[in-house]
């Protein structure tokens, strides 16, 4: 069996191999971070770009096969501005956070968005997390805040500063009004028990020294999380943080080199030769805690690969791979049903990736 297919054999004869996920073009050259699905046919990416004015917002009604793409979504943002996580409540009611700081929300599917009246200027927002339609967080690499009126109006819990250590994040997730996690720089993964103004680091296992950025963390429920980061990094816990364990089993830190493709060159000069890119694990979500998927990239050939687990990460297996593109964000609504976005890095068109493939 090949990478990223699924052979079928009849009797007497052999057929193609289909792919399980589909490649569905779009016509843009933005970078999308974002990315929701209400059901398994609603869906939302969100992201930016050099010559996207306030940010892009893309809108599927028949999960993922086709899209149609609304820019300045925040009118005026300039091309400065990207949209950079999205939740939605239903299929009408969402919640995006972007650069500058920004909180924009919808009530109308995407269609249309507005800026909150007061929301929080500095640094950029790049999660965003609601327990409800009312309670919710947003984080980035200068600040933590949180609503508790459906995003009309937001305050600052935690602050950057030299006193929490320069305290970052690229993700967050709490289970209720007082605990939370945080997963950041320079190996920071970090809970909280009193709703996210205060954080202490977990005990990790050893990484030999390095501090890697974790990208991405997910939970399923109060016991069940993963964190995702540098160098082919996935970590998991059964028992809500206490400990955290490796899960390396299937997970391609170092490239495969497909049959046929030329070796890494090496250079003339052997000291100025620098290792292959390790995997950028930069994207994780779980449908429960048996079913998940993760996304990566190998930043130097520009490369993507779409990971996929069925017992909870004991074991990986790759069911994607993907030139041509930095896959940065990903969703697994169930068993089922799963997408996956990123940035255009070749010649090759922009894609979504959608499972399972239709065509």
């Amino acid at each position: 069996m090949a990478l990223g297919v699924a052979a079928t054999l009849l009797p007497g004869c052999a057929r193609k191999p289909e792919p399980l996920w589909d490649a569905v073009e779009i016509p843009t050259d933005a970078m999308f971070t974002g990315i929701w699905f209400a059901d398994s046919l609603n869906g939302w990416i969100t992201g930016g770009g050099i010559d996207v004015d306030g940010g892009i917002v893309g809108r599927t009604r028949d999960g993922g096969r086709t899209w149609r793409f609304q820019s300045e979504a925040y009118p005026g943002g300039g091309d400065r501005f990207a949209l950079h996580a999205v939740q939605f409540h239903d299929t009408l009611y969402g919640c995006g956070v972007g650069s500058f700081g920004r909180i924009l929300l919808t009530q109308d599917g995407g269609a249309s968005w507005r800026p909150t009246p007061a929301g929080p200027d500095g640094g950029g927002l790049v999660d965003v997390q609601f327990l409800d339609r009312w309670n919710g967080w947003a984080a980035g690499p200068v600040r933590i805040v949180r609503t508790e009126d459906g995003g009309e109006t937001w305050t600052t819990v935690l602050r950057n500063a030299s006193e929490n250590g320069y305290l970052t994040s690229n993700a967050i997730h709490f289970f209720d009004s007082h605990r939370g996690w945080l997963a950041g720089h320079s190996g920071r993964l970090m809970r909280t028990e009193d709703g996210g103004r205060h954080w202490t680091q977990a005990e990790i296992p050893a990484l030999g020294g390095e501090h890697p950025t974790f990208w991405d963390l997910t939970f399923t429920d109060e016991s069940n999380g993963w964190a995702v980061g540098d160098r082919g990094l996935i970590l998991r816990t059964r028992d809500g943080g206490t400990s955290w364990a490796r899960q390396e089993n299937g997970v391609p830190i170092v490239r495969v080199i497909p049959k046929g493709e030329p070796p890494r060159p090496r250079e003339v000069v052997p000291e100025l030769e620098t290792e292959p890119d390790r995997l950028t694990v930069s994207a994780i979500h779980f449908a429960d805690s048996l079913h998940g998927c993760a996304v990566g990239y190998y930043a130097d050939v520009a490369e993507s690969v779409v990971l996929r687990t069925d017992d909870g990460g004991e074991s990986w297996r790759v069911e994607r791979v993907q030139p041509g593109e930095i896959l940065r964000s990903v969703f697994m609504l169930d068993p089922d049903h799963a997408w996956a976005a990123g940035d255009r890095a070749r010649t090759r068109p922009q894609v979504v990736l959608c499972y399972p493939a239709t065509r």
